[in-house]
């Protein structure tokens, strides 16, 4: 969803639009259209391999530090605009486009595309051929693949998944693994994540061939940490796997390809 208004940005003649990615998953995929040039600066979130040479900001940065570096556009996400409301209210007061954008879901991800990249004079048409190229790949091999029962442990705390439709449930699908916790409910609709229980997976646990921890800022959790459980005994015949968050629930083509060949890779293995 758009929760801006957007208009195509014009910079001054000769000169290159200078973008601010407040949402590692708008930074990723401005950068897989060729977008790494208008970038100027991240959000301290994003990957330390993503031009490193670029300043980090912080969520919770003041509006001088992120005026200083001249942008013509700040993109951010609503979730961030919330955490620092003040910082967006004044940057727009000084002239600078703020753009916030949901991240997108899997079915809407070409058009979220289409709009990331008319707002930053970006060509989609490239990004959408790469987005189709990936899942063509990533379904034709899983196809020849094996076909586990997979359980994701978004966070540890109450033991979270990813319900059906998320993200996360749909990579696991497009790589050929059958999400467990088809029954999931989100804990509210559109919420990347759903609580399970231990008890639920223990259920599960005679069919169940893999279990993936998804580790990051949402979970923090650790395969020695899963080990440690009183319950993981139950599950010593399952396949435990340990996946960074980015790769798992982070709607970006840098992130789908990553995640996808990560889990073609696991459920490769698992079937050994």
């Amino acid at each position: 969803m758009i929760l801006a208004v957007m208009m195509m940005i014009c910079p001054s003649w000769g000169e290159t639009l200078r973008v601010i990615s407040l949402y590692p998953g708008h930074s990723d995929n401005i950068y897989a259209m060729g977008g790494s040039e208008i970038l100027v600066a991240l959000s301290e979130n994003d990957d330390d391999d993503l031009l490193p040479g670029l300043p980090r900001i912080s969520l919770r940065s003041g509006a001088e530090r992120i005026l200083a570096l001249r942008p013509d556009v700040v993109i951010t996400r609503p979730f961030a605009e919330r955490i620092n409301p003040n910082m967006y209210d004044v940057l727009r007061r000084s002239g600078v486009n703020v753009i916030s954008l949901d991240p997108p879901e899997w079915d809407s991800f070409p058009e979220y595309l289409h709009t990331l990249a008319n707002a930053l004079n970006l060509n989609p048409d490239e990004a959408i051929s790469r987005l189709d190229s990936i899942r063509g790949e990533i379904s034709r091999e899983a196809m020849n693949a094996n076909h586990p029962r997979v359980f994701l442990e978004a966070t540890s705390r109450e033991l979270h998944t990813c319900p059906p439709g998320s993200w996360a449930a749909r990579l696991i699908e497009l790589a050929g693994g059958v999400n467990i916790a088809g029954d999931a409910v989100p804990l509210r609709p559109g919420s990347a994540i759903a609580p399970y229980g231990v008890e639920r997976v223990l259920r599960n646990a005679a069919s169940l061939d893999v279990y993936i921890i998804q580790n990051g800022a949402m979970n923090t959790a650790t395969l020695k940490d899963f080990h440690a459980r009183e319950w993981s005994g139950a599950l010593r015949h399952v396949k435990v796997y340990e996946i960074p968050e980015r790769y798992m629930s982070r709607p970006s083509l840098l992130g789908l390809e990553k995640g996808g060949r990560e889990l073609l890779r696991i459920f490769k293995e698992a079937g050994r």
